[in-house]
């Protein structure tokens, strides 16, 4: 019997849909069928036609009330025959979780270890049959801090598939007379730290070890990196390459030596796992049940506390200087991360698990009718949120005009 899930995501560079476009090959394998579903006008603003696929489905694309999202998405489930609903982030699916027909089961998946992502997955709890967990200090902050029983929650970590880091993989690392060293992900501090890579780099040149710093992506702190990096910018020594399509990715890290990788806080990062199945040597941040789970020290990456750009510099300092050490842990690490994050194993566990969910009665729930529909208090909205598309959207084009007067 084929088992049709619904999986909230956009169609764009997100991790969320990274993990959709991975696991959606495999897992048909094992008779699911995964719908990644976009739902109102706010996420359709998102979607890019590059990334979407014949299993991405657009719903309600021009309605701004979450009410009527929900009920187009409650209503494309019941014509569809959905089975099983994993709303992750998506406003609208969240919200018509508590009206949903009591025969269509609902799991979460957490991906993030902040308190916004675990109360997400907590979404319409009462219904949920299980939680995939991406990593142990997900499942654990789940059932410490937010009283959940260990046997609703499952632990998979992502599957990345090795095939597009073939050839990055076979490359030789440090043949070059510097490093070049990488970083790879949303140009935003607070998550993903980037604003401690200006001081990775001045603790570099204050031990005079040469190398190159390569940064690709986009994000809110672009500008204040490129800023605090303007110097090191016009000697060569750092370059911006913009966002990367799924396609550049592998070409990008292929000629990578060390992946910089200085987030604060993560759910399973697919950036982290691509780079080593590059063959990268990745360098982090250490995130208790986050990136000690994916590198061991030592043998598949290093890492270190927060901040700490000075243990760091001394380590990139030693792999410059031993060439050899370099290359046998670019294929270590290669090899490790295709038995770990394998994206067949990774397929199998979730069908496993969904085929479990299908096995038992879901949890017993009276659908609430429509008139007491409420958003979910997760997200919260802004007056102008309530002003019709075409209002806002014209009020974005006249604040952008002024701007340019300015």
């Amino acid at each position: 019997m084929v088992i049709k899930v619904a999986y909230g995501s956009v169609p764009k560079d997100s991790g969320t849909f990274t993990f959709y476009r991975n696991l959606l090959p495999e897992i048909k394998q094992w008779g699911i069928d995964l719908r990644c579903v976009t739902v109102g006008c706010r996420e359709a603003a998102l979607w890019e036609d590059s990334y979407a696929d014949n299993n991405c489905v657009l719903l309600a694309p021009k309605v701004s009330s979450v009410e009527k999202q929900s009920m187009a998405f409650c209503n494309w489930c019941i014509q569809e025959g959905i089975d099983i609903v994993i709303g992750v982030n998506s406003e609208a699916i969240l919200s018509s979780l508590p009206h949903l027909p009591s025969k269509i089961r609902v799991m979460a998946r957490c991906a993030n270890a902040f308190d916004h992502g675990y109360r997400i997955t907590l979404a319409g709890r009462e219904r949920l049959s299980k939680i995939i967990a991406l990593s142990p200090r997900l499942r654990d902050d789940l059932i410490k801090d937010y009283s959940v029983s260990p046997e609703l929650i499952q632990l998979i970590p992502n599957g990345i598939n090795p095939k597009p880091f073939e050839s990055a993989a076979a490359q030789h690392r440090g043949t070059g007379s510097l490093l070049r060293l990488g970083f790879l992900g949303r140009l935003e501090h607070n998550q993903k730290g980037v604003l401690h890579l200006p001081a990775i780099a001045k603790a570099l040149q204050g031990r005079n070890i040469p190398f190159e710093l390569h940064i690709a992506g986009k994000g809110r702190h672009g500008a204040r990196l490129r800023q605090l990096l303007g110097r090191e910018k016009q000697d060569g020594k750092v370059h911006f390459h913009g966002a990367l399509s799924p396609e550049q990715v592998p070409d990008f890290l292929s000629a990578i030596d060390l992946f910089l990788f200085p987030s604060h806080f993560e759910g399973i990062p697919n950036a982290l796992l691509e780079a080593m199945m590059a063959g990268c040597i990745p360098l982090a941040w250490k995130i208790a049940g986050i990136t000690d789970f994916v590198i061991e020290a030592g043998k598949t990456g290093f890492l270190f506390n927060t901040g700490d750009v000075e243990s760091m510099a001394k380590t990139i300092g030693h792999l410059h200087h031993h060439r050899s050490d370099l290359n046998n842990l670019r294929q270590t690490i290669a090899q490790e991360a295709r038995i770990r994050f394998n994206p067949t194993l990774a397929a199998k566990r979730y069908a496993k698990t969904i085929r479990e969910v299908m096995a038992n009665p879901p949890p017993p729930f009276k659908p609430l009718p429509w008139t007491s529909f409420k958003t979910n208090e997760n997200f919260s909205r802004s007056w102008t949120e309530h002003l019709p598309h075409s209002v806002r959207l014209a009020g974005k084009s006249l604040l952008s005009r002024l701007q340019k007067l300015h």
